[in-house]
C-alpha cells in the first residue's frame, strides 16, 4: 500500500493531500489506509510533510541532485496548491453556514399543514365578520353611517358654539350685576339660584 501510494507521488512529483491521494487513487483505498501510510512514507523520509494553515500537504522527497531552482519551483506548486485547498476550505465553510441558517429559518417557521389550519380559520373568522357587519347594515337600515357622523359632528360644533356664546353674555351680565351688588359672587348667585360650575 505504501508503495503504491509512494510510486504514484513520485510519478507525479507534485504535492497532495490526504483526499486528493484517495481521489486521484480512484477511491481503492480508503482514508485511513492512505494517511496511514503517508505516514509511515514521512517517517521513512520517502516523503515530506508541509503544513500551511489548517492543510496538510505531501511531497516526495527530493533527490540532493537537484538546484535550488527546481525546489523553489516546488515549494511555489505546494504554496499554490495548499492555497487553493484552503479557499476551497473556506467556500464550504461558507456554504456550510449558509445551509445551516436556511435550515434553522426553516425549522423555526411553521409548517405547511399549520399554515393550512390557519389559513383555514382565517377564512371563517372573515366569513363571521361579513356577516356580522351585514347584520349590522340591516339593523341599521340604508342609512349611510358617514354621512350620520358627519351630521352629529356639525350639530355638536353648532351646540358648542351656541353654549360658548350664551355663556360669555351670561357672564357678562352677571359681572354687570356684581359691580354694585353689595354682597359676594356666590351670594349673587345663590340668590338667582345659578349653578357657578354652568357659567364658569
Amino acid at each position: 500500500m505504501a508503495e503504491t501510494v509512494y510510486k504514484y507521488m513520485k510519478i507525479q512529483n507534485r504535492p497532495y493531500s490526504i483526499n486528493d491521494l484517495v481521489s486521484n487513487l480512484h477511491n481503492e483505498y480508503g482514508k485511513v489506509a492512505v494517511q496511514k501510510a503517508v505516514d509511515k512514507l514521512v517517517a521513512e523520509g520517502k516523503i515530506f510533510e508541509k503544513i500551511y494553515g489548517k492543510q496538510k500537504v505531501y511531497c516526495p522527497t527530493q533527490d540532493s541532485s537537484l538546484d535550488v531552482e527546481e525546489l523553489m519551483r516546488i515549494d511555489k506548486e505546494l504554496q499554490a496548491h495548499a492555497n487553493e485547498v484552503e479557499n476551497k476550505y473556506q467556500e464550504l465553510e461558507r456554504e456550510i453556514k449558509v445551509q445551516e441558517a436556511l435550515l434553522s429559518s426553516m425549522k423555526s417557521s411553521i409548517t405547511i399543514e399549520e399554515a393550512k389550519k390557519q389559513k383555514a380559520l382565517t377564512q371563517q373568522r372573515i366569513i363571521e365578520l361579513k356577516n356580522k357587519l351585514d347584520a349590522l347594515m340591516e339593523a341599521n337600515g340604508t342609512e349611510d353611517l358617514t354621512e350620520s357622523k358627519r351630521k352629529a359632528e356639525k350639530a355638536l360644533n353648532d351646540y358648542s358654539r351656541e353654549y360658548v356664546k350664551r355663556k360669555r353674555l351670561c357672564t357678562e351680565i352677571l359681572d354687570c350685576i356684581l359691580d354694585n351688588y353689595p354682597g359676594s359672587k356666590n351670594e349673587l348667585y345663590e340668590e338667582i339660584g345659578i349653578e357657578p360650575k354652568v357659567v364658569q
